[in-house]
């Protein structure tokens, strides 16, 4: 994959600004889709592409990584204690799908408990980007990025396992 950021004249961010993102989308789409007269589906199906990873917080972080941490996102850097918690939540949901309902209340609940305190960590950093703290510049400093996006995948696996998506 090309750069995003670049691709819709963009500064790479963890924070989107989701208007000039969708004002720029329309603009490549009124001047490439062939519906439109435009000649390039090319960079149609590029924006379509590129604008559902820039729309989407954990993508989106996906890409600035791959781009600029000196960390491969395959590098486990999950602590023990949320492994062992994700391990006793894979249970719950286990019994979930074997049809108690309790287990399903209780699986729904803590996924949506781990969702919010995900949602809380990208706020810091989130605000960390904002004030300079992290930067494409600190490329050293993005291991706790990692850990989130790391931290996010696992949920997104559960979130889908919970709700019987069976993933390829």
């Amino acid at each position: 994959m090309s750069n995003p950021f670049e691709f819709f004249e963009l500064t790479p961010s963890l924070a989107i600004d989701a208007k000039l993102l969708r004002s720029k989308f329309l603009e490549i789409q009124r001047n490439s889709h062939p519906d439109f007269g435009g000649e390039s589906s090319t960079d149609s199906e590029l924006a379509n592409t590129y604008f559902e990873v820039l729309k989407t917080p954990d993508k989106r972080i996906q890409v600035l990584l791959e781009m600029y941490s000196d960390i491969s996102l395959n590098n486990n850097l999950l602590p023990a204690d949320f492994l062992m918690e994700m391990m006793e939540l894979n249970d719950v949901i286990d019994e979930s799908k074997n049809g108690d309902k309790n287990a399903t209340e209780q699986a729904n609940s803590d996924l949506n408990a781990i969702k919010s305190e995900l949602d809380n960590e990208l706020s810091l950093h989130i605000k960390k980007w904002e004030s300079g703290e992290l930067s494409v510049s600190t490329v050293g400093d993005w291991s706790e990025l990692i850990v989130w996006y790391q931290k996010m995948k696992y949920w997104s696996r559960l979130r889908k396992n919970l709700d019987g998506i069976n993933e390829i």
